[in-house]
């Protein structure tokens, strides 16, 4: 009897190990995104782009089960927010964002910048200036807390960015705010758009909820570490360029 209880007791140590690993790697997070090429946007059915690639290849790494999902930006970073077990990428990195999530990066070092139709003649030729101007962002972007740091007052806001860029080549808007590669991505799809000023530096991650997991997340940002020092983000950053 003495045996009995003596093997059952690693037995039992190990099936409830088992039983945490089992339910750790059943834990299914949600990852939203937005369409925002080249960082992530949809081909044949499929969301890819220098973020999203990343991330695949990040929750591979890190064995964790996930459903993707392209939505609204404002939608996306909201449900990130309050959500457990849910993420957000790629989210530009904040001081006002920073502790309303947890984080993962870098997925990528970008230049906020301020872009006008091409050709037109706008008075921008300081942040002063361009402050002064109407200029279009999307709602629930990071831009919109950059322009009011920089006292931009005629701030104008629409769903996606495909819609303030309508609203600028429409000459409904002075200026659109975004990130360097947004505006290298669209402007390599034939779009007239050229940059006026750089506001700032940015850094792109995954933000994922305060609720969720931090075992889950620091195995996460593990398997990133992994993939920036083994030079697969590189690799991925160099496709789409």
């Amino acid at each position: 009897m003495k045996t009995l209880r003596a093997l059952a007791a690693p037995i039992a140590s190990a099936a409830c190990a088992l039983a945490l690993v089992t339910s750790a790697s059943a834990t299914e997070l949600k990852m939203l995104t937005e369409d925002y090429a080249p960082l992530n946007f949809e081909r044949d059915g499929q969301i890819v782009g220098i973020a999203t690639d990343q991330v695949v290849e990040m929750m591979a790494r890190a064995g964790v089960a996930y459903d993707m999902e392209l939505t609204q930006w404002s939608r996306a970073i909201n449900l990130a927010e309050k959500k457990p077990n849910t993420c957000v990428f790629a989210a530009t990195h904040t001081a006002e964002r920073d502790p309303k999530f947890q984080w993962i990066e870098p997925l990528q070092a970008d230049r906020t910048v301020l872009v006008k139709a091409k050709g037109r003649d706008v008075a921008a030729g300081d942040v002063a200036a361009a402050a002064r101007l109407r200029t279009g962002t999307q709602t629930g972007d990071y831009t919109v807390g950059v322009l009011e740091q920089n006292g931009f007052t005629k701030v104008d806001l629409s769903p996606t960015p495909d819609v303030t860029i309508k609203k600028l080549l429409a000459g409904r808007i002075d200026l659109m705010v975004t990130t360097a590669s947004f505006l290298d991505a669209a402007v390599a799809e034939g779009v007239a758009l050229e940059e006026v000023l750089v506001l700032s530096e940015t850094i792109m991650a995954v933000a994922c909820s305060k609720t969720t997991d931090p075992a889950l997340v620091a195995s996460m940002q593990s398997a990133l570490k992994s993939i920036i020092d083994d030079g697969t983000q590189a690799e991925i950053q160099a496709k789409y360029n």
